[in-house]
Parts: structure tokens; sequence; C-alpha cells
């Protein structure tokens, strides 16, 4: 029996068309391969739920429910960025080279609203660049200072999907040590 940890809230944001749909799908594994790469608006917010199981924290199983919020990119949904930042626990941004030159700004406006005014700390945040060619790399986002101590991670559902849920994993472990869920001892 693993030790049960309460839902983790946790919101999947970043501008129109990053691909923040179908790696919440991934994640949650709730989609067919044939879906990745077909952009659909998300219309205000989506939420799925899923159950991470064998999480290893020191040497010790646990089961962790994800509540992830997969938010529209769209500012005409604003209005509904209080409810959606109530009680979040992580914060994922999305951006793609289709829109890495816009996100820039964009990423900024959202880190600062969803995590630095909901007081999470950088462990409590990744960046997620979803690209479609391995030789895509980080170096190419001009991010600002703020997300130097941000974990900044290449994503390739096409090539990579395995990677991605070992770094999804990683990423909610320490999301569990800056919240003390689990002990770190």
């Amino acid at each position: 029996m693993h030790p049960h940890l309460d839902k983790l809230k946790i919101l999947i944001i970043g501008p129109s068309d990053s691909g923040k749909t179908c790696i919440a799908n991934y994640l949650s594994e709730s989609t067919n391969m044939e879906d990745i790469g077909i952009p659909r608006a998300t219309q205000g917010v989506r939420i799925v739920e899923f159950e991470l199981s064998h999480l290893n924290v020191n040497d010790k199983q646990f089961k962790v429910d994800i509540e992830m919020w997969d938010c529209s990119g769209d500012h005409k949904f604003e209005s509904c960025w209080p409810a959606l930042r109530l009680g979040v626990q992580g914060v994922i941004l999305v951006c793609s080279p289709n829109t890495v030159n816009a996100a820039a700004r964009e990423m900024e406006l959202l880190y600062n609203y969803f995590a630095s005014q909901a007081k999470l700390s950088a462990k409590q945040c990744v960046l997620f660049y979803n690209c479609e060619d391995d030789q895509e790399d980080l170096e190419s986002l001009s991010l600002s200072p703020t997300f130097s101590k941000v974990s900044q991670v290449a994503v390739n559902l096409k090539t990579g999907g395995n990677r991605l849920k070992i770094d999804f994993s990683n990423y909610v472990i320490s999301i569990l040590q800056a919240i003390n869920k689990v002990n770190v001892m």
C-alpha cells in the first residue's frame, strides 16, 4: 500500500496554440497519439484528473491525485484567472516554436500572475518548450531572468513522450517537497 497524498492542483498555461491540451492529454493518458499536433482552442478551462502512482521519493513509493487545469491562452478568459489561481500548487508554462516570439512577454505575465502572486516557489513551476524537432533547444528562448530558477524542459510528444512522463514525475516530486507533503529527510 502506497501512502496516498492529497490532490495537487496544477495549472497548465501559455499562449494559444502552444500545445497545452496535447501535453495535458498525454500526461493523463486520455489521448490517441493520432490527435497529437492538432491544435484545438480550449474554451476557458478544462480539468483533467488522473493519478500518478509509483512516485519514488527517498525510496518511498507515493501515489498522488493530480487535478490538471488546462487553461485557455486566450485573454478573453482573463476574468476567470482569479478562480483558476485559487489554491494552485503548481504551474506548467508551455510555449512552442510558433508561439516563442510572442511568448517572452506573455510567459512573464503568466508567471507573475499565476506563480509569483500565488506565492509559489520556482520549484513549483516548470516551463515545457513543446517542439517537434529534437534539434530545437531552449537556447532559442529569450526569456527574462525571472525564469533563471525555473526548470526548462524541451518536450517532443512524437518521439519523447516517455521522457515527458519522467520529467513530469520529477516536477510533481519537487512540488511535493516545496509544499512539505513528503518528508525529504
